[in-house]
């Protein structure tokens, strides 16, 4: 392909220049679609902290009454969404959650979930961390 579109390049060692930054073009584009999608903050669910054991009584009725904030704000929100975070939770990538849920393309779902985040967030106000 190089060879049909830069003819006026008859060596190889002018191509080479050439496909290396074609490549370099390539690979910097999938980092910024990865970037601008989210793919590189993922948080893997057993790396969340949990309460800890020696948790004061504040600590125990804040991150209770944070837990009953969230709930509430779940139930409002429509069942695309909760199935969404459902999946996410479970670890599923974004290619098995489009098969799961049936999604026309990847951006649809990348649509759907960035909608769904700032629907929750909207639902729990701006003093939620």
């Amino acid at each position: 392909m190089l060879h049909e579109k830069y003819a006026t390049l008859d060596r190889a060692e002018d191509l080479l220049p050439v496909s290396l930054e074609i490549a370099r073009l390539k690979i910097w584009a999938a980092r910024r679609k990865s970037v601008r999608r989210g793919e590189n903050t993922r948080v893997p669910v057993d790396d969340v902290p949990l309460a800890s054991p020696d948790a004061g009584p504040y600590d125990l009725t804040e991150r209770h009454e944070r837990v009953v904030r969230l709930e509430a704000a779940l139930a409002q929100l429509g069942g695309r969404c909760r199935e969404i975070f459902r999946l996410k939770l479970e670890g599923l990538t974004f290619p098995e959650m489009q098969k799961r849920l049936d999604a026309g393309s990847i951006n649809t779902l990348y649509t759907w979930d960035f909608r769904c985040r700032k629907q929750l967030l909207d639902l729990l106000g701006s003093d939620w961390d």
